[in-house]
């Protein structure tokens, strides 16, 4: 391992004093317990030094250090157990999280980034820990706002990071994004930490490394693109309040997970907000973390608009989308639900498949599995469109139920059985739900 280049550079490069922590470390002051991301990079370690400082004042959080051997690089160990070792002799808890598996063939900045910050989310919901603080800051911040203009970007990729956003159940807080690479840098040459070169971070391979020059040049200011992205973000929740209101007002979801919008009022909403009407239905209809490409999203809004009555049915997103008279159905991607068979039992209550809650009464026998209906149990109980008169739906929505079986046998479903179901179960669509929360879509760039 070798120390990264010099940190003394001087534009803005005071290191960060304790005054500044608290407002600093503001989002974490009520979680009960911390996790931080620490590579050991110049970022990060600066990040370890002032959580350690700040942690020291009554009532703070307990503290974890989680930092990754990705296994990309021969010395990645090492460097797992430098930063283990530094934060032990704080007195900081400290685990190494290691990724299995070879190494990708192809998109190993992506790869890498995706796995890692996997592996950090599992280590936090395993331990208990509410929060996980990383150390991406303003440059990052700039660097990720000029890649994705390169690419062309909408307003929600160009609004780029958040400070605070909640990811798998943990809330993701950037504590740096307001401040510069060089503060970070002088923080840690002051600590007297010595960082590890991570040789991806000159990689020219990868799209950030272009960034981070072209900024380094001088002809960009980075805190004038950071600002950017900060406007950005906020003319996304623009878009997104209207989204919500044009969802409420004119999107229906049903008992069996179907979601239907309004054919004419789609046709007269503003762009943007159809754009992210139809990234949040596909995002909570069809289960994918990221939206579809822009270009088949555009090519999806065109065929909405273009088709009237019937005779439009697309799939996109694992979500299939169905034109029917006055109305559009959005729904699961048969395909896309076949989940393994899960165990369930007398007390049991869970989410399945992010759609249904499904509960199992105490009087419930052992030995049952909850999996998709499919479309031979569809056919099984009968269940079409037009024996649900008061709630009809595509068959092919139908099939990608959740069915509770004793052995072979449909027991429980959300659908009619003959002679009804023979185990208390409830089945309740929290579809609903999920539309009405924005989903906002993490980037894991950086230290």
């Amino acid at each position: 391992m070798q120390p990264a280049e010099s940190l003394t550079e001087p534009a803005g490069g005071d290191p960060l004093a304790d005054g500044e922590l608290a407002a600093l470390f503001k989002p974490l002051a009520e979680a009960p317990r911390v996790a931080v991301a620490v590579s050991g990079g110049a970022d990060s370690l600066a990040l370890l030094d002032c959580i350690d400082r700040w942690r020291k004042a009554p009532g703070r959080p307990d503290i974890v250090v989680l930092t990754v051997d990705h296994r990309l690089r021969p010395d990645s160990g090492g460097a797992a157990a430098t930063v283990k070792a530094i934060a032990e002799a704080r007195g900081i808890t400290a685990r190494v999280l290691v990724r299995e598996g070879p190494p990708p063939g192809s998109g190993i900045e992506a790869a890498a980034r995706s796995a890692r910050y996997r592996l950090l989310i599992d280590a936090c919901r395993q331990a208990g820990v509410s929060h996980l603080a990383v150390a991406h800051h303003g440059d990052d911040l700039a660097e990720t706002f000029l890649m994705r203009l390169k690419r062309g970007s909408g307003v929600f990729g160009l609004a780029a990071m958040r400070p605070v956003l909640p990811v798998g159940g943990v809330v993701l807080v950037r504590p740096f994004l307001g401040l510069s690479r060089a503060r970070l840098r002088a923080t840690t040459a002051a600590a007297g930490l010595t960082p590890i070169d991570d040789p991806m971070n000159r990689d020219p391979r990868f799209a950030r490394t272009a960034a981070r020059r072209l900024l380094a040049a001088g002809d960009v200011d980075p805190a004038l693109l950071s600002g950017l992205a900060a406007r950005f973000a906020d003319l996304a929740d623009a878009i997104d309040a209207r989204a919500s209101a044009f969802i409420a007002a004119s999107v229906a979801v049903d008992g069996y997970a179907v979601a239907w919008l309004d054919a004419a009022q789609f046709a007269v909403a503003p762009e943007e907000v159809r754009a992210r009407v139809l990234v949040r239905l596909l995002i909570a209809v069809g289960g994918a973390d990221y939206p579809p490409r822009t270009d088949r999203l555009t090519a999806l809004q065109s065929a909405l608009l273009e088709t009237a009555g019937g005779g439009l049915k697309r799939t996109l997103a694992g979500t299939v989308i169905e034109r029917r008279g006055p109305r559009i159905a959005f729904y699961r991607e048969s395909g896309r639900s076949d989940l393994p068979p899960v165990a369930v039992g007398p007390g049991y209550a869970g989410v399945w498949d992010g759609r249904f809650a499904v509960t199992v009464g105490e009087g419930a026998p052992s030995g049952l599995t909850l999996a998709p209906l499919g479309e031979s149990g569809r056919r099984e109980v009968g269940a079409t469109s037009r024996k649900l008169q008061d709630m009809p739906a595509p068959a092919g929505a139908l099939a990608v139920l959740p069915a509770i079986r004793d052995g072979p046998k449909i027991v429980a479903t959300p659908v009619f059985l003959d002679g009804g179901a023979t185990v208390p179960a409830t089945f309740r669509s929290v579809l609903g739900e999920r539309l009405r929360k924005p989903p906002l879509f993490p980037d894991f760039t950086g230290d």
